[in-house]
């Protein structure tokens, strides 16, 4: 008898499956995965049987496409398999399209509602796993560019909803998996990849599937090798738009100047990003810094790169102490991806976010107004242009723009949260509460989404369902400042004096000016402590509301007669000075910053 062949570290297990260390450990303790202990204690060294692993993903396998489905071969095999029979279907023509769906936008028809899922690593080589995201994300953003035609998810909202099926990105999904997939998220067609190779040539398999009634609408192989990964990309997505009946598009995407070394980097890089639709753990985050440098250093030339890059400073300077070194480096690296590329919409971006952390909102609305006439039809762009309106205070069009990108299949958490927040300041509670609803079914262990849900909850005078919220926030994240804030609004607004001044005290004692200080003045004048209030309010106004940005300018805040805990100071004249001072700075936005 043959021996029995053995993967010995987490590492040999990792590369065997084609995923990462973290990922693997996750799949042994919720999925079980056959993973032995040489003494049995949780951090003995490790070992796996090849045959019990392929024999446990022929069983997930299995599972998921449901009770009495004939077995199939082990997951690799499946892959191969998977690839071949691609082949088959399309022969040498690499696309075929459907009648049905030209006819549907011949006819005037609904827009295609589009997703394009991860890419499935059929290859069997781990390396090419970068890929999973990577291939996905760039036919988005060439879809993107026909947005007047079709209507396509971003990849952020595709993985977080991979994942919140117990996905991760690159898994083979079965039909059923992808009904499930479009239930979820309401999309109507699906584009569902396959990445084969054959000797040293790539193929990008792919199909393009109507959800509900799994109808196939075209089906298509692409070959080439992986330094051109580019231009396949760029050919599956014309594929698609054939099928629909709409012309090809010409005009390289800027990520097919980069070279595959480099390229491996950024989308590793860029992978780590997606794990973290808030904010990302300071070791990832330096993780991410290395991983770009290291792709910087292999292709000096790669605008894509300097972005990314630029970005990653960006999350470090908001996140981990506001450098101010991190400002000069984010300098450097989106100028340095202007000049490779003008026209590049996300190098346009990254200066416009640059300008407005250094206060610096006309050469900011530059930045931004130039990214929009590049590609208007952009998530990153519609989503930093929508920032950047709302931390001026132009509430009603940045609600505008998150509603385009979500409308345009980016309804991420973070897109809620954002539109969610102009909705609250313009006092649109119940628009605003929908939105926190939504949230809470995307990522439903969120502490901060309950915390949020219970702000305007108070402000309905909901304040038992306030109370609720803010107990579940309490036990996910027990101890929190932000928590004792909402605490303080709560009490307030009950009429519980001592409740309300004991809970803001520690936020005072912590808190930088500008940070907290617009909530305490907020219980202050609902208590009658006018001076106080004031005081507080001038404050929070003088320093920007946010210890990092300039957040928002208060007009739609104060000028919101539904906000019930000003009514103490609505007659005040110091109130009404303030309110006239800020009118006059948001008449001066509209003028200055109106025309994105």
């Amino acid at each position: 008898m043959a021996a029995r062949e053995v993967l010995q570290s987490w590492k040999e297990i990792s590369a065997y499956l084609g995923r990462d260390v973290r990922t693997c450990r996750r799949w042994e303790k919720h999925l079980g995965l056959p993973v032995r202990r040489i003494d049995g204690s949780p951090r003995a060294r490790v070992l796996a049987y090849k045959d019990e692993v392929d024999a446990w993903l022929e069983q997930k396998l299995h599972e998921r496409e449901g009770a009495g489905d004939p077995p199939r071969p082990s997951l690799r095999r499946w892959y191969a398999l998977a690839g071949f029979t691609f082949v088959l279907a399309v022969g040498v023509l690499g696309w075929r399209s459907i009648s049905n769906g030209r006819a549907r936008l011949a006819s005037g028809g609904p827009r295609p509602f589009l997703a394009v899922l991860p890419l499935v690593n059929g290859t069997g080589e781990p390396d090419l796993g970068y890929l999973c995201e990577a291939v996905p994300d760039r036919i988005i953003h060439d879809l993107q560019r026909s947005a007047d035609h079709i209507t396509v998810f971003s990849t952020e909202a595709v993985v977080e909803a991979v994942r919140g099926m117990g996905f991760e990105p690159g898994m083979p999904l079965t039909p059923g998996d992808l009904d499930a997939f479009a239930s979820r998220t309401g999309a109507g067609w699906l584009l569902v990849p396959y990445l084969a190779k054959s000797g040293s040539r790539l193929r990008i398999d792919y199909e393009l599937r109507e959800a509900g009634t799994g109808k196939v609408l075209g089906t298509g192989h692409v070959p080439g090798e992986e330094h051109n990964i580019g231009e396949l990309e760029s050919r599956v997505a014309d594929g698609v738009r054939r099928a629909f009946g709409l012309p090809a598009l010409s005009g390289p995407d800027a990520s097919q100047a980069c070279s595959v070394e480099a390229m491996r980097f950024y989308e590793t890089a860029r992978a780590i990003e997606r794990r973290y639709p808030r904010s990302v753990p300071p070791d990832d985050l330096t993780r991410m810094i290395d991983l770009y440098g290291q792709a910087a250093a292999v292709d000096p030339g790669c605008p894509l790169v300097q972005v990314g890059l630029g970005d990653a400073y960006q999350l470090r300077f908001v996140f981990d102490g506001r450098r101010p070194e991190d400002l000069e480096l984010m300098e450097k690296c989106y100028l340095r991806a202007y000049e490779m590329a003008p026209g590049l919409a996300d190098a346009n971006v990254g200066l416009g976010w640059l300008h407005f952390l250094r206060r610096d909102n006309d050469r900011a609305y530059e930045c931004f107004k130039r990214a929009m006439d590049i590609d208007a039809g952009s998530i990153h762009v519609l989503t930093g242009t929508g920032s950047f309106l709302a931390s001026v205070g132009l509430l009603e069009r940045s609600a505008e723009y998150f509603t385009r990108v979500i409308k345009a299949g980016g309804a991420s958490a973070v897109l809620l949260m954002l539109r969610a927040w102009s909705y609250e300041q313009m006092g649109l509670y119940e628009s605003a509460l929908a939105d926190f609803d939504k949230m809470i079914e995307i990522e439903p262990g969120d502490w901060q989404t309950h915390c949020y849900r219970a702000r305007v909850l108070v402000l309905m005078k909901r304040l038992d369902a306030a109370a609720a919220e803010i107990a579940m926030a309490e036990t996910l994240a027990p101890g929190e400042r932000y928590i004792g804030a909402v605490r303080a609004l709560a009490a307030a607004a009950r009429g519980q004096r001592e409740a309300a001044l004991a809970a803001i005290e520690p936020i005072r004692a912590a808190a930088p000016p500008g940070c907290y200080t617009y909530f305490v003045s907020r219980v202050y004048a609902s208590l009658g402590m006018s001076n106080e209030a004031l005081a507080d309010m001038r404050l929070a106004i003088d320093e920007g509301f946010d210890e990092v940005l300039d957040y928002f300018y208060f007009f739609p805040f104060l000028n919101n007669t539904g906000d019930y805990f000003y009514e103490k100071l609505r007659g005040d004249r110091r109130f009404v000075e303030i309110l006239r001072a800020e009118e006059r700075r948001y008449v001066d936005r509209i003028e200055r910053y109106g025309g994105l």
